[in-house]
């Protein structure tokens, strides 16, 4: 098990809703220094699948190869569906995650293709929400330097309402992780449901639910 390191940082109050501190928007990072970051870590993701492949084919070993294409089409799948949520700050956030956390899994997961931008409901406030809900996961996560870290984060489409489930593997901070998803809650009151399922063990778990905006019936018809 790993040890408990505490880091200097700005109370979960300060920070603002995308887990962004001053101290982050005042270091003057270049947004296109970090796409160009972006672009090179999958830039040389895509490279070691390809010297894979080859590699299989060189040494014939064609067994293999089923295996590795099914791997590489649920990345694509899964890349190509956060590409299409249609609001580009969330997904230059969701792609970045792992670029910039090297000692976290994290892995995004929708079923089908969700266009946020074309659901009723506040886009804006429901991607801060997601990117709140990642970071407070993230920043406990990094207290623990050793053993593996899984965070998955998972959408879904609903009738009336869109799902967020939340599921991590790994040591984590608990008491800290618990009062910033308390902060993040406060912050975004559109959520009908929030459940924290589980958050023991070195697991994590938590549903929300963000209701869709209701139609106005005209009284007088």
């Amino acid at each position: 098990m790993g040890t408990d390191r505490l880091y200097s940082e700005e109370p979960a109050a300060q920070r603002d809703d995308r887990g962004h501190s001053a101290a982050d928007e005042q270091s003057g990072v270049d947004p296109n220094l970090r796409l160009i970051s972006l672009f090179n870590h999958y830039r040389h993701d895509w490279m070691n699948d390809i010297q894979v492949l080859f590699g299989y084919v060189k040494l014939k070993k064609y067994d293999k190869l089923e295996s590795l294409m099914e791997k590489i089409k649920e990345k694509v799948r899964r890349e190509s569906n956060v590409a299409k949520l249609g609001v580009p700050e969330l997904i230059v956030y969701l792609l970045s995650v792992q670029a910039e956390v090297k000692d976290l899994l994290f892995e995004v997961d929708m079923s089908e293709e969700i266009r946020l931008n074309e659901l009723p409901l506040d886009v804006a406030d429901f991607s801060s929400m997601c990117i709140g809900l990642i970071e407070a996961f993230k920043r406990n996560a990094q207290l623990y330097a050793d053993g593996e870290q899984k965070l998955a984060l998972q959408l879904a489409q609903k009738s009336d309402c869109l799902q967020l489930n939340v599921r991590y593997a790994g040591e984590i901070a608990v008491k800290r992780l618990l009062a910033e998803l308390e902060n993040v809650k406060q912050r975004h009151t559109s959520a009908e449901i929030w459940r924290i399922e589980r958050l023991e063990g070195g697991h994590a778990a938590m549903h929300v639910e963000v209701p869709y905006f209701r139609e106005e019936v005209n009284s007088c018809l």
